[in-house]
């Protein structure tokens, strides 16, 4: 016969057992509501949760009362359940849902700022590339003669250059 605090400790385990079930679920729920599987993979993924809920279960009963079955044990689970969707449920719901918000908009952000800092770099190289090498080209009339490009013999005589990629915002002077 075991004692009473022996019952009261197996009895805490099979509720934290329920608990621990009704977080698990909560959590594939919510992966299934971001990810809309189809039925095949919804199946698939069913049988991976009893996969991963069955040891986390067998772990609480070994730990509570050797894996015993019996009614209490049903009852401490269906309790546990019962207390978890009751009380827990819709904050947890809310919080691992405001968590993942925040942690979309963090990799969001870092993404946007680790792009934008290598790609205004590189987009102004190619527009300065782009811009050079529009007025070195010599310029073919149809005849076979090629013609200087005056923009850039003005620039190496001291004549007033007009180069400045006006369409191109970061280089607009106001």
């Amino acid at each position: 016969m075991d004692t009473l605090a022996s019952q009261v400790y197996g009895f805490s385990a099979t509720i934290a057992a329920g608990l621990s079930l009704g977080l698990l679920f909560d959590l594939y729920r919510l992966w299934r509501r971001a990810t809309r599987p189809q039925k095949f993979v919804t199946a698939v993924q069913d049988i991976l949760f009893w996969v991963v809920a069955t040891p986390v279960t067998y772990f609480y009963l070994v730990m509570g009362n050797w894996a015993e079955l019996r009614f209490h044990v049903f009852l401490g689970l269906a309790l546990g359940l019962l207390l978890y969707f009751g009380v827990f449920s819709l904050i947890v719901r809310h919080l691992v849902l405001a968590l993942m918000h925040f942690i979309g908009s963090f990799f969001k952000t870092l993404t946007q700022s680790i792009w934008f800092l290598v790609s205004i770099p590189l987009e102004g190289a190619a527009r300065w590339n782009l811009a050079r090498r529009r007025h070195s080209r010599p310029r073919h009339t149809g005849h076979g003669i090629v013609r200087p490009n005056i923009a850039k013999v003005r620039a190496v005589w001291g004549g007033r250059s007009k180069w400045r990629p006006a369409r191109f915002s970061i280089f607009r002077h106001r």
